[in-house]
């Protein structure tokens, strides 16, 4: 049959081990955005993210030697990566009217997330 022809006669074979990613690191910090808040509506000309940032603090260095309590912020609007920044406050990009989407996580120093991943998001209307 067809299995058959799928067993080797000549000895034993092994299937190679999975690899896996060396685990990721558990964070202290909790993001929360503050403006714009989910569900909010806002003028295009006033449109910026802040941000409160407790447990953990931004660092600017990229380094493998990881850290809980320190890292960096990446910003997504409707899924793009539009920053990558080292603060709580950051102008968003020039967006059409209608419902967008803005997520924010606190990444390790070395840009990777954390496990679980400190992540939280907005769905926010941009006015005409």
């Amino acid at each position: 049959m067809l299995l058959g022809a799928c067993t080797s006669t000549g000895g034993s074979t092994s299937t190679p081990a999975p690899t896996t990613l060396a685990a990721r690191p558990t964070s202290t910090a909790k993001l929360t955005i503050l403006a714009p808040r989910n569900g909010q509506t806002i003028s295009r000309h006033t449109s910026q993210v802040r941000l409160d940032l407790t447990g953990a603090k931004i660092i600017s260095q990229t380094t493998t030697r990881i850290r809980p309590d320190q890292g960096h912020i990446h910003l997504l609007v409707d899924g793009r990566l539009v920053a990558m920044n080292y603060g709580l406050n950051e102008p968003l990009p020039r967006l059409t009217p209608g419902q967008h989407l803005v997520q924010v996580e606190f990444v390790a120093a070395d840009h990777a997330p954390f496990e679980p991943r400190v992540l939280t998001q907005a769905a926010f209307t941009v006015k005409p």
